[in-house]
């Protein structure tokens, strides 16, 4: 099992920490070491064995400073399992232009590395009690999802228990380690 790995976010208004802090508490409940940090505080990847890399998502791209922690640590996230996650609130629906939008979220983050998996997550849209009508509604005009926490908390918390698994198979590759990790996982060895 990797020894430690990070989750990195960066936030615009918060809902993206809170849903990277989710992420990480469902890792460490896996008996994994994780450290939780925001990408400018995050010095390097080089001691961790896994990284979990998460952005708001702004203007239709990941914030600039997630997209610097990526260019700055490009040679270390190439050679450890990277997951990465988006917090949204755009582009929701099932249909093929809103899942084109949403996935081009990370082609900036693919030119540099390779995920090994992503995960789109509804964030918080604007708030009925705060926001005006008018607000609202140029929101909704311009293909905003929804008003208020629209975060699916079952479905993040459903993200960060397979992507470990993902991962530790990652990094584990094949053999009696690998059959030691999927018994440890609660899973069948293969």
């Amino acid at each position: 099992m990797p020894e430690a790995a990070l989750v990195a976010y960066a936030t615009h208004t918060g809902s993206t920490a809170e849903v990277a802090t989710a992420i990480a508490e469902e890792l460490r409940a896996r008996g994994l070491h994780v450290d939780l940090a925001e990408v400018t505080a995050a010095e390097s990847v080089r001691d961790y064995q896994a990284v979990v890399l998460g952005s708001a998502v702004n203007g239709g791209r990941w914030l600039p400073e997630a997209l610097e922690f990526v260019k700055n640590n490009q040679d270390a996230l190439r050679t450890i399992p990277v997951a990465v996650f988006s917090v949204h609130i755009m582009n929701a629906g099932d249909d093929e232009r809103s899942r084109r939008k949403r996935t081009a979220y990370l082609d900036e983050v693919r030119r540099i590395i390779r995920p090994v998996d992503e995960a789109f997550f509804l964030g918080i849209g604007p708030d009925p009690k705060k926001d005006s009508w008018l607000a609202r509604w140029f929101f909704r005009r311009f293909g905003g999802a929804g008003e208020g926490d629209c975060r699916d908390w079952a479905k993040i918390r459903d993200w960060a228990r397979g992507v470990l698994v993902q991962q530790l198979r990652t990094q584990a590759g094949t053999g009696s380690q690998q059959n030691d990790l999927t018994v440890a996982l609660g899973e069948r060895p293969r």
